[in-house]
């Protein structure tokens, strides 16, 4: 709800792309530099502290939030500032958040409660959408961070009658950046891993940004754009419901060549999406996105999980969630400029198409590291 309000609210004050990928970056951007660092903490320190410190800090700036907007003190810059805060703390605790996952479930139940984890999120996404829209119709839209505010707090009661298996916490005899340094390396070092990790960058820029860009998208569809905004939004997270629910357990060799097939589809579906003259074809464009995008990149975490050695999985899960979180922020940021000077239909069809030429490039590549895979 709250990622709705923001990207309403500077759509309704600037009708820019390029300040929806402003807001984005603000959003995401800071795992580039946080990342790398939470991936230590959560290798040192208890996962589900940190999550709870996390969720609880998050409520507070969701009620600041909402008492500078109600006051009418919160304006353009404050709004992305507030969101770079959130952004932040959001770096701060995921590589710790996706490492709990393995400390939930049987290992050969870590592919489906990846997906599962993913289901969750993007019924968010679906139901947070069309309440959200409901509430700027009828509502102050002041009342969508209040409301964040407490379920949040629900969250972190939520949180503190959760009980993990414990994962065994090596301790701290390296520095941060020495341990930093060794999750890197082992990235370097395993070719399929790497590779997985690039093509989600490719991804999640070029194609997941178009999540970030859609009341952009839903001007150019929808008549009300506020309506627009919420129906395709809601969208993807249905086909990302769908996608996660229909994943099915797979060895970690069809998860690396699956990344390639499923990014691929979605570049097209991102075409389709920005060129429908239909709402109706918008539509079940956002819904392919929102599938394709989900299995690409539930495939690529239940990649890691399974193929990284338990002491090094919060590191290079700090550097996937940096990929995850950051590769849509930059995408958006790039093709929102572009747009803003050529045209969004005429962006998307660069940047969609340079990547389907890249992955047909890869292929031969894929092949190679996937004879080197084995599970951990």
């Amino acid at each position: 709800m709250q990622r709705f309000a923001c990207g309403w609210l500077i759509w309704d004050w600037t009708h820019s792309a390029f300040w929806l990928g402003i807001l984005a970056a603000g959003d995401l951007l800071p795992v580039f530099a946080i990342g790398p660092f939470a991936g230590v903490a959560a290798d040192r320190w208890d996962r589900l502290r940190q999550n709870m410190l996390a969720q609880a800090v998050s409520a507070l700036f969701a009620v600041l939030t909402a008492v500078l907007l109600g006051t009418g003190h919160l304006g353009l810059v404050g709004l992305v500032l507030l969101i770079t805060a959130q952004g932040t703390l959001s770096a701060i605790i995921q590589p710790a958040r996706l490492a709990m996952i393995q400390q939930m479930v049987p290992r050969e139940d870590v592919g489906v409660a990846v997906a599962l984890n993913s289901v969750n999120v993007n019924l968010a996404r679906l139901l947070g959408p069309a309440a959200a829209g409901a509430m700027i119709l009828y509502m102050d839209i002041v009342w969508i961070f209040a409301v964040n505010a407490a379920v949040t707090f629900l969250f972190v009661l939520i949180l503190a009658r959760l009980r993990l298996a414990p994962h065994p916490r090596r301790p701290g005899t390296r520095t941060f950046l020495g341990e930093m340094t060794e999750g890197f390396v082992h990235i370097l070092r395993d070719q399929a891993l790497w590779l997985i990790l690039l093509v989600m960058l490719c991804g999640g820029s070029m194609v997941r940004a178009m999540v970030e860009l859609m009341p952009a998208i839903a001007a150019g569809t929808f008549t009300d754009n506020a309506t627009g905004f919420a129906v395709l939004t809601g969208a993807v997270a249905f086909g990302a419901v769908v996608s996660g629910l229909t994943m099915v357990s797979s060895s970690a060799v069809r998860l690396l060549y699956g990344v390639l097939l499923w990014w691929g589809i979605g570049a097209v579906a991102a075409i389709v999406l920005t060129q429908a003259q239909s709402s109706v074809i918008a539509v079940i464009a956002a819904m392919g996105i929102g599938f394709t995008v989900t299995r690409a990149l539930v495939s690529t975490q239940t990649f890691v999980q399974l193929t990284t050695p338990d002491g090094l999985r919060g590191r290079v899960l700090s550097v996937h969630g940096l990929i995850a979180r950051g590769s849509p922020a930059l995408g958006a940021l790039v093709i929102g400029f572009a747009a803003d000077r050529i045209g969004l239909v005429r962006a998307v069809e660069v940047s969609s198409g340079a990547l389907i030429l890249l992955f047909l490039a890869l292929v031969p590549m894929t092949r190679r590291a996937a004879l080197k895979v084995t599970d951990r």
